[in-house]
């Protein structure tokens, strides 16, 4: 009997307080209550008339369920609940007031920002050493971490967006495809793609057309492999066909392939800037122009972050500043 009774007391205990059932405002009249001791001075100080406070007062300890302020011959004096409350209700009230306050001016010469960005090994080779010079420069106390950024995303896997969703880049810098309207993307500048051959190669020295491009071994730039990749379809719709040699998924080691090599690749003009003419035959690909592309992209929903918007605007400078490679 005993043990029946005391279950079905505890089945008819009220529930948990929870921030569902309290009206915030009320820890707003709390706090001034503590600070003021007074309810009419208290009323004042958060624009509440002495009839409306004193009815905060009387919701206070309904929903506490304690006096919580008794009269005391100096004013109102708080009971040890009130006491237990006060700087928990304070410190609630000061992280409100600072989420909700306007952002603090973006100071890039005093902020420790830790940035994330998403590149390439195009972008890491071409860019990201200006990217490092300028964040010593004006912005010595910001830490930079980059990631590698796949050129494409293979089926079922997930690849940019969901990098972003997840907080694990702030911002990528690259060729950017078709994206979610959450994104924003802005276009930096165009570049040709080009045939990139060693100095010394005998077809250097020769005619090149399409033919000649077609017969050549080629190392190809792709994150997966099994990918028909637009050269060859341009080359399929033309009757021809080439021998991929190499696959591999850097710019970087294709690059490094042609000059060891006898080798072909078709790469971004400014891939070129790492070793430049002496070890570099460089020459327009014989296809319809196939422009490359380096876009910035980062979330819609971060448009108002001002460091990101200043990072944002320290690539763009950098890359509007790069030297123009003649192909």
């Amino acid at each position: 009997m005993i043990i029946i009774g005391t279950m079905h007391a505890m089945d008819n205990r009220r529930p948990p307080r929870s921030l569902l059932s309290l009206d915030l405002n009320l820890l707003k009249a709390l706090d001034a209550l503590f600070q003021a001791r007074h309810i009419t001075r208290a009323g004042q100080s958060i624009g509440l008339s002495q009839p409306a406070m004193s009815h905060a007062l009387g919701r206070l300890r309904a929903t506490f369920e304690d006096e919580l302020f008794l009269r005391g011959p100096n004013g109102l004096v708080p009971t040890a609940r009130c006491q237990a409350l006060a700087a928990s209700v304070r410190q609630a009230l000061d992280l409100v007031q600072q989420a909700v306050a306007e952002p603090a001016a973006f100071d890039p010469a005093e902020t420790r920002r830790h940035f994330r960005v998403g590149m390439n090994d195009l972008v890491s080779t071409t860019l990201l050493p200006d990217l490092v010079r300028a964040l010593r420069e004006q912005a010595p106390l910001v830490s930079l971490e980059v990631t590698h950024l796949p050129r494409a995303t293979s089926p079922g896997q997930g690849g940019l967006p969901e990098l972003l969703d997840d907080g694990k880049i702030d911002l990528a810098i690259g060729q950017i495809g078709p994206l979610p309207a959450r994104l924003r993307v802005e276009r930096l500048v165009e570049e040709p793609q080009v045939c990139v051959l060693a100095a010394g190669h005998e077809a250097a020295a020769k005619p090149f057309d399409l033919a000649a491009f077609a017969g050549l071994n080629h190392v190809k730039v792709s994150s997966y492999p099994t990918r028909k990749g637009w050269i060859d379809e341009a080359l399929e719709e033309r009757g021809l066909r080439r021998h991929v040699a190499v696959v591999v998924p850097h710019f970087t080691a294709a690059l490094q392939l042609v000059v060891a090599t006898d080798l072909i690749a078709t790469l971004p003009l400014s891939t070129t800037r790492a070793l430049g003419p002496k070890q570099l035959a460089i020459r327009p690909l014989p296809l319809p122009p196939r422009m490359h592309s380096l876009d910035l992209c980062w979330l819609q929903a971060m448009d108002s972050d001002p460091g990101l918007a200043w990072l944002r605007a320290t690539i763009a400078r950098i890359v509007a500043a790069m030297p123009v490679i003649e192909a």
